[in-house]
């Protein structure tokens, strides 16, 4: 490839990433993150009880309690069973959900204010919906770009693969450490950025698909995709959730039920669907089918079906790693630090570049270790607080913004400390307010590696902070050293 091509796409690069970091970074730091929003929805209510797995009749006790205490009108009524990666029973419609325990009691409504803020946060950036959705999107596409100019720009990838050049002022090695972050995991951010722009561009697929093969018809489009509704004689009565559930291990022994819906509750085409995890496979799940009776009809065909059927159900699995257990999540966790990390080392060589511009770089400190202490304060703040964490968390980002602008000293290192302390201040918050209940599963899965965090935060923080100082020596100790030459030779040339 000729030069001027590797130089176009490495401008291209620069200038995207430049214009984009801070959008990029929040979206990959929150996603990141939001790859455990499953275990941040056990951790936020830790004192619940946890099962493996229920009894139809538990799972009817409780629905029927529910139903007795929630008597508003909905269109749909949901059970997650503990045998999905939330071992715990919940019954709820489209206005509330409760927890029950083994024995079918309801226990308390469910909360998880933060982990719909943190999800919010990856999927919309905390926008509307719609706009947020299509903004977020495009940065999966713009990720895409980032990943192609990156390679396309790199002269030597074969030769420099592996390699990791140290000392000096340490500008070369995050050179090279950006380089193997985007080579090594490339594959990765490309299914990220593609899964990620697909969820946002759906509607507009669906259009220009529609326009192209279905004269403009958009409902065939999505009967392609997803199963219409079974045709049936009128129902009614209460859905015999009970036994439809009790079906499954005769009809699906080796899978796994995430959850049930009863769809159109009260109308005369109600009907039951089991949702459950296929073994062996990447599509979300398949779609059991039951008659308010609870008499089976069939399935929905999302695990045989044609292959871009099978695709779109997989879009969820491979965007947030849900599909190997902790294993894939932990996975997912490290590569989303890489990708985060490419933000971040991007951003820091350009402003390298630019002699560390003193507001652009606190800026952007602020940006990268405030964003971790703004979400670590917002989990606090949910404990105490009842009104929105989106508007939390932005106040949290804009005073930060403001003190960084107004504190000169606010270097790296002490907004890395911020971070970690802001940290230990949540670990110690949830011991206040959960108590026991902080020794379980539940609270212990994140709660040891948010302690890790904070160690290494401090010590990345005192590391740097001596850094800095043996610099500060270091150039007193040249200047001094080179004054007495200066005069001497001054002496001698008079």
């Amino acid at each position: 490839m000729d030069k001027i091509t590797k130089q176009n796409a490495l401008n291209a690069h620069t200038w995207v990433g430049v214009f984009l970091s801070v959008l990029l970074f929040l979206v990959c730091l929150s996603g990141t993150v939001a790859v455990f929003h499953l275990e941040f929805e056990r951790w936020e209510q830790p004192h619940i009880e946890e099962m493996k797995n229920v009894s139809p009749d538990v799972v009817e006790k409780a629905m029927d309690t529910f139903l007795a205490q929630n008597t508003q009108e909905s269109h749909h009524l949901y059970v997650v069973f503990p045998t999905s990666d939330i071992p715990r029973l919940v019954v709820e419609n489209d206005h509330a959900a409760y927890f029950a325990d083994s024995e079918g009691n309801l226990l308390e409504q469910e909360s998880v204010s933060f982990t719909e803020m943190l999800v919010n946060l990856h999927l919309y950036l905390n926008l509307p919906q719609s706009w947020g959705m299509i903004l977020v999107s495009a940065l999966g596409a713009i990720i895409c770009t980032l990943v192609v100019t990156g390679i396309i720009a790199h002269k030597r990838i074969a030769k420099d693969a592996f390699k990791l050049r140290r000392g000096g002022n340490g500008q070369q090695a995050q050179i090279d450490l950006h380089n193997r972050f985007g080579l090594w995991a490339a594959p990765f951010h490309l299914v990220i950025g593609i899964t990620g722009a697909y969820f946002g561009m759906a509607g507009i697929i669906l259009v220009v698909v529609a326009s192209l093969n279905y004269e403009g018809d958009r409902d065939a489009v999505i009967q392609k995709i997803f199963t219409p509704d079974p045709v049936l004689a009128p129902q009614e009565g209460k859905p015999a959730i009970g036994r439809a559930f009790a079906q499954m291990e005769t009809l699906a022994p080796e899978k796994s039920p995430i959850f049930l819906t009863v769809h159109e509750v009260g109308e005369p085409e109600q009907f039951i669907e089991i949702y459950a995890k296929a073994p062996n496979r990447m599509i979300y799940a398949e779609g059991y089918r039951f008659d308010t009776a609870g008499n089976f009809i069939g399935v929905a065909g999302y695990e045989f079906g044609e292959w871009g059927k099978q695709l779109v159900w997989a879009m969820y699995r491979l965007h947030f790693g849900d599909f190997a257990g902790l294993t894939s999540k932990w996975l997912y966790f490290v590569l989303g630090v890489m990708l985060t990390m490419l933000c971040v080392s991007g951003m820091e060589i350009w402003l390298s570049k630019k002699a560390h511009p003193p507001l652009a770089s606190r800026l952007w400190y602020s940006t990268v270790w405030g964003s971790v202490s703004a979400l670590a304060l917002t989990a606090v703040a949910d404990m105490f607080f009842t009104g929105s964490l989106i508007a939390v968390f932005w106040c949290l980002m804009l005073l930060n913004t403001g003190i960084t602008v107004g504190v000169k000293s606010l270097t790296k290192p002490i907004w890395l400390l911020i971070s970690g302390l802001s940290v230990m201040v949540l670990l110690i918050a949830y011991a206040a307010v959960h108590q026991s209940a902080t020794l379980s599963v539940a609270s212990l899965q994140l709660n040891i590696p948010m302690v890790v965090y904070v160690v290494w935060s401090v010590y990345r923080a005192n590391t740097l902070i001596k850094r800095a100082k043996n610099a500060e020596t270091q150039i007193e100790t040249d200047a001094s050293n080179s004054a007495p030459q200066s005069a001497q030779e001054k002496r001698v040339n008079a």
